[in-house]
């Protein structure tokens, strides 16, 4: 193999910035999207509890799923709880691999599939009472 030295310096041709060591993996999204998105699937899988659990067999099939649930969502809140990093201000726009968007486009996106679940569920469960 040949030596090339120029390739050994090839910090100005990475694609993105390196990253911390130790840096939050959700950093880029505010606190409070993040919150309503953990606290919309706890409200559906809570209401799954309340409503579904009503025998042995149901019980032991919804408190399965639950507890896949909170393995999925658990360590993603997790990994972001251990990161240190300093307060800012609300971004006005989060830079994601296809661009720039608005943080409010970025909250919906997050936010729209627990959130209709939720109201799916509610409106199951009043048309099934």
């Amino acid at each position: 193999m040949r030596h090339i030295p120029e390739l050994l310096d090839d910090a100005d041709q990475r694609s993105s910035a390196p990253i911390e060591p130790n840096a939050n993996p959700f950093g880029d999204i505010p606190r409070p999207i993040w919150t309503a998105f953990l606290s919309a699937w706890a409200v559906l899988f809570g209401l799954f509890v309340l409503f579904f659990a009503t025998d042995g067999p149901a019980a032991l099939a919804v408190l399965t799923a639950c507890f896949f649930a909170f393995m999925i969502l658990g360590l993603p809140a997790a990994l972001g709880a251990q990161s240190q990093y300093p307060s800012r201000a609300w971004p006005r726009t989060i830079k994601t691999r296809t661009g720039s968007l608005p943080t409010g486009a970025a909250a919906a996106q997050i936010l729209l599939i627990p959130v209709a679940a939720v109201i799916g569920l509610i409106a199951f469960i009043i048309l099934a009472l």
